[in-house]
């Protein structure tokens, strides 16, 4: 059965057109007294609708009216911090950089001040939990095996590490881009040689799991949602046309799981985990927004319903905490 509220107004903050946000904008619009705005992160540049005030406090919705953030309930922070589409009659690049830092900035600065509800999930937080060597060391204290890791752009420990591991070692970015995203790879000889290359900043480097089963599971507080695709690809994002099943985790990793969210201070999560040749699970990392619903593309597996209701859920918590 859906959950719902008596009366509450709910936005999502996130790219235009992300099929998350619409999903679940939908859907809450059917439970009875929720409003539910979304609001465009990526094209607040041009659109005449921020003002901030001792009495004004706006924000313009992807349908044209403007949201006073003060009489929001809960705000989905799905996508936050990303580039603005600039108007094309805007060419110079120092002021296309003006534009974008100050809409985010506007906007960070205006719901960091004025609004008081319940956040999925808190901004602060989230930005801390998305740095991978932070979410290593919190999944190790929490009891989850993770692989053996060097973060550096020393060639000489580089090579050291690689060379201590048996199963082979692959990299991957702390932080990467927007505009060109790099996948995992494996370390070959080539990188190892090209050393001007390994200085250049910081890389993640871990040791190899063997085996081809993966986990993508998303975590609302306590309840976890785990689908295992069958890859033999490091990231197996490139393709989707391999075997994918839902599975049910462990209880014991899925209160680990749920472990790890409170100690970083978070209310939701989508983590990577790989079994190996044993199928015991290996974490990787965690997206505090990572995306989910191609399960429900692909299975028929029905999760926006679930993620409707923990956001009605969540509005009733920050009613009762007040």
């Amino acid at each position: 059965m859906s959950e719902s509220v008596t009366s509450c107004h709910i936005a999502i903050l996130s790219l235009r057109n992300d099929l998350h946000a619409l999903l679940v904008q939908q859907e809450l619009r059917q439970r009875e007294g929720v409003i539910c705005s979304v609001i465009e992160t990526d094209r607040l540049a041009g659109s005449g609708g921020i003002t901030w005030s001792d009495n004004v406090c706006l924000l313009p919705s992807h349908e044209g009216d403007l949201v006073d953030v003060r009489e929001l309930d809960l705000i989905w922070l799905r996508r936050f911090n990303v580039p603005q589409v600039v108007p094309p009659f805007v060419t110079d690049p120092a002021q296309i950089q003006v534009i974008r830092n100050d809409c985010h900035w506007a906007l960070l600065g205006l719901l960091v001040t004025e609004f008081r509800g319940t956040w999925i999930s808190d901004p602060h937080a989230t930005r801390l939990a998305d740095n991978k060597l932070v979410q290593l060391r919190a999944a190790e204290a929490c009891g989850l095996r993770i692989p053996r890791t060097l973060v550096s752009q020393d060639p000489r420990q580089i090579r050291q590490f690689h060379a201590s591991m048996p199963n082979g070692v692959i990299v991957k970015t702390i932080k990467g881009s927007t505009v060109w995203p790099l996948l995992t790879a494996p370390v070959l000889e080539e990188h190892l040689a090209a050393e001007d290359s390994m200085r250049l900043a910081p890389a993640i480097y871990q040791e190899h799991v063997p085996g081809f089963r993966h986990l993508r599971v998303l975590v609302l507080e306590e309840t976890a949602y785990a689908v295992q695709i069958e890859s033999p690809d490091l990231d197996w994002r490139r393709n989707l046309n391999v075997p994918i099943y839902e599975v049910r985790l462990d209880g014991n990793l899925t209160r680990r799981l749920a472990e790890l969210l409170h100690r970083l201070g978070l209310r939701m999560g989508v983590f990577d985990l790989k079994l190996d040749d044993a199928r015991d699970p290996v974490w990787l990392e965690l997206n505090p927004q990572g995306q989910f619903l191609f399960a429900q593309g692909l299975l028929g597996l029905d999760l926006v319903t679930p993620f409707a209701d923990f956001v009605c859920q969540e509005v009733r918590r920050g009613v009762t905490m007040m």
